[in-house]
């Protein structure tokens, strides 16, 4: 919080840049979970990645190839994507160990906001879940 005279204001520092090696090693693992849930990998249209030492939250959009929307078809949520209760949206909280990401909890289709107490439950930082 920065004071100025009588008011305070709230500055949001941006968010550090995360390597090109690192961004692709997070997306490829966040992946993971969509492909043995769905059979197949998305692609990503990232609307938020923060990283804070080894944790990470991803949340983007799948699409299929082409830019096509991801497409549920012939999944375990090909009915409710259907009835229209599941969105195109993912979310990701990763976590570094020994080198590598894994995905610690994911949100596949979220009509909510699935991540809230993720950061309690497995003790990530919460400044990963901020949005720019």
């Amino acid at each position: 919080m920065l004071w100025t005279g009588w008011t305070a204001m709230m500055i949001q520092a941006a968010a550090p840049a995360i390597a090109p090696a690192d961004r692709a090693a997070i997306l490829d693992a966040a992946r993971r979970p969509v492909a043995e849930e769905l059979g197949r990998p998305p692609l990503f249209v990232v609307k938020t990645l923060r990283r804070d030492g080894d944790w990470a939250f991803l949340f983007a959009d799948m699409q299929a190839a082409g830019g096509k929307p991801f497409d549920y078809a012939g999944t375990k949520k090909a009915e409710a994507a259907r009835r229209g209760l599941v969105s195109h949206a993912y979310a990701a909280l990763l976590r570094r160990q020994n080198g590598r990401w894994h995905v610690a909890e994911a949100a596949i289709g979220p009509t909510d906001v699935a991540w809230e107490g993720w950061a309690a439950k497995h003790g990530a930082p919460p400044s990963v879940f901020a949005f720019d």
